[in-house]
């Protein structure tokens, strides 16, 4: 690996360790990374660096490369929880050496204090969160994992980082929970960015968060999570109320020259939004409670039916 990156090591004592790295290999494949195999060894080039998997009759060896400390912090946590998915009862308490120790916190780890709350529609609420330190939210990569804590808790336990990359959850009535959104919008300099959850009562800590929120109330993040749009003329976006945060944030940052469509489904007229872009892309809104879309598959049918240049 190249010289120029920061570089963390770890060996895992574990037998028939060429089944894990099959596995670490096909899930980075399935995510559309580029992987390469040879004999026992496995490259992976991730957007940030590259992580190299090799074996031996007794053991697991992973080597790390990236550009920045929190690049080497998020890629360790990220192999060892793929590790763990394919051997959930295996002894991972591998010790690293090298580049992101992480001095116990979570990469990127921000406290957020709710600001203000505004309702877009029946079904979505906006909260602007405030913080600190958010430069590196500010970036191609939109998603973020906000950690929820139980609610009322002014202090809130946090988790913190292992020797192993993984983090070390509160449990109990401590427990936090974590769940994926989009950075709506962002002003690193101001300290804000905006969330946008979909409201459905208490089901679901994030909805029930939202519904809940007042202004003051505390809440963490860590990220960003995900990867920038690919390059192209021309974009096809179809996705529920679920998908509207990302949808929104990706027209609103679309160059003007690229054409293409977006479908939205919501459940009715009442749950339209607000979404700007300066692009060419048709914005179309599929309504579930028109009479004509039961039985039908309304963005499955949408993309169905557009020409591809």
């Amino acid at each position: 690996m190249s010289t120029s990156l920061l570089t963390a090591k770890t060996r895992i004592a574990l037998p028939n360790s060429a089944a894990l790295i099959d596995h670490a290999a096909a899930f980075y494949r399935e995510h559309d990374f580029e992987v390469s195999c040879e004999g026992d060894r496995a490259r992976i080039s991730v957007s940030v660096g590259q992580i190299q998997l090799s074996c031996t009759e007794t053991a697991l060896e992973v080597e790390i490369a990236a550009k920045s400390e929190v690049d080497v912090m998020q890629m360790k946590s990220a192999i060892i929880s793929i590790l763990q998915q394919a051997m959930p009862d295996a002894d991972l308490d591998c010790r690293w050496q090298g580049a992101g120790k992480g001095n116990g916190k979570l990469p990127n780890f921000c406290e957020l204090t709710v600001g203000e709350i505004t309702d877009l529609s029946p079904h979505m609420r906006r909260l602007r969160l405030h913080g600190s330190d958010l430069e590196a939210y500010d970036s191609e990569a939109i998603h973020v994992r906000l950690l929820i804590p139980p609610r009322g808790q002014e202090n809130p336990q946090w988790p913190t980082l292992a020797d192993n990359g993984m983090p070390v959850w509160p449990s109990g009535e401590n427990t936090v929970e974590q769940r994926v959104y989009t950075i709506r919008a962002i002003d690193a300099g101001a300290g804000w960015i905006d969330v946008d959850f979909v409201m459905h009562g208490d089901n679901g800590p994030g909805s029930a968060f939202a519904m809940h929120a007042s202004p003051g109330d505390v809440v963490a993040m860590t990220g960003p999570l995900g990867t920038a749009l690919p390059d192209a003329d021309w974009m096809l976006l179809a996705g529920d109320e679920t998908a509207l945060p990302a949808i929104g944030r990706y027209l609103a940052e679309m160059p003007d020259h690229v054409s293409g469509h977006a479908f939205i489904e919501v459940g009715s007229q009442s749950d339209v939004i607000s979404v700007q872009t300066e692009s060419l892309i048709k914005v179309t809104w599929l309504f579930r409670d028109d009479s004509k879309a039961v039985e039908r598959r309304l963005v499955q049918d949408a993309i169905r039916s557009v020409g591809l240049p």
